[in-house]
């Protein structure tokens, strides 16, 4: 079965919280005749490197740091990306603590400032996938780190603590598993990876800055963001909003889609692709388009020829 689009732009492996290989996602991919992906694991980009490695380059980067991969006799795009977790200090949730994801693509994967930034990422990771362990014990519920790492010695993230707990037998399904994670991981503090700085590391190592599905930052008693909200994100120099995701409705996709237009951001999608389905049913399932992959990399090359 062919995906109904040609580019995906949200793509996750087992390097984060995705269950298959970046070889799998790739062949996957050709298969439903993808001509442009991005391998977005949070906190770290060696998802991206892994498919460096195990594909051919078949013909010149259409862009620095884009690579065109010969795959299971397909040419596809990657563009090198990742998803940053990190806060908004001045945007409280009515929930309490959240995280919020930033996209980065195009990034120059041998910056060096880029790199530690990575780096701290996933390190802080580690550190609240810890504290949430220790609170769940104290809670009653012994977890620790090592145990979670049994479930993907790559990644300890949130899916991996919610199978832990399922198999340790504190919980009979992923969805009481799942409830029974959540309040101790709101308790742990939010990502030490401020917006700002995000935004920042990705355009510094010559990327495009896009916020992730946007319907899920919520700020105040305001269901969705507003203008005068996004307004410190673009002082910040947001490039771009992911506007075609599968959790907004088409009266958040208008929503986002007017305000991109009212302050000049790029409009991206993907499908947020984890693999935990058989087939990866959402791949391909956005209407992700050729133009909006060549306004970001326009966008891409403008930085580029700034340094």
């Amino acid at each position: 079965m062919r995906a109904p689009n040609l580019c995906d732009l949200h793509i996750h492996t087992f390097y984060s919280d995705g269950r298959a290989s970046p070889d799998e996602v790739l062949r996957h991919a050709a298969s439903v005749g993808l001509t442009t992906v991005a391998i977005t694991d949070h906190d770290n980009t060696r998802g991206t490197r892994e498919a460096l490695a195990l594909a051919a380059q078949s013909s010149p980067a259409p862009a620095p740091g884009s690579v065109a991969l010969l795959v299971a006799g397909s040419t596809i795009e990657l563009i090198p990306a990742i998803e940053f977790t990190c806060r908004w200090d001045a945007c409280a949730s009515p929930e309490g603590n959240q995280n919020i994801d930033v996209l980065g693509y195009f990034v120059n994967l041998d910056d060096p400032a880029f790199q530690e930034t990575e780096k701290s990422a996933l390190n802080d990771l580690w550190q609240r996938v810890n504290d949430c362990c220790a609170r769940l014990t104290a809670a009653g519920y012994p977890v620790t780190l090592e145990e979670v790492l049994v479930e993907n010695p790559r990644y300890p993230g949130a899916v991996q603590i919610t199978f832990t707990l399922r198999r340790k037998g504190y919980a009979e399904d992923w969805n009481t598993a799942f409830a029974l994670f959540l309040p101790y991981w709101k308790q742990v503090c939010p990502s030490s990876l401020a917006i700002d700085q995000a935004i920042a590391a990705i355009q510094a190592a010559g990327g495009v800055a896009v916020l992730a599905h946007p319907v899920t930052v919520k700020c105040g008693a305001d269901e969705w963001l507003q203008a005068g909200q996004l307004t410190a994100l673009v002082e910040m120099g947001l490039d771009g909003l992911e506007v075609y995701h599968y959790r907004l409705d088409a009266q958040a996709r208008a929503h986002f889609v007017a305000l991109a237009r009212q302050f000049d951001l790029l409009v991206t999608g993907g499908s947020d692709e984890h693999g935990w389905r058989p087939g990866f049913p959402r791949m391909g399932s956005q209407p992700v388009t050729p133009e909006m992959v060549q306004a970001l990399r326009v966008r891409s090359l403008e930085r580029w020829s700034q340094k």
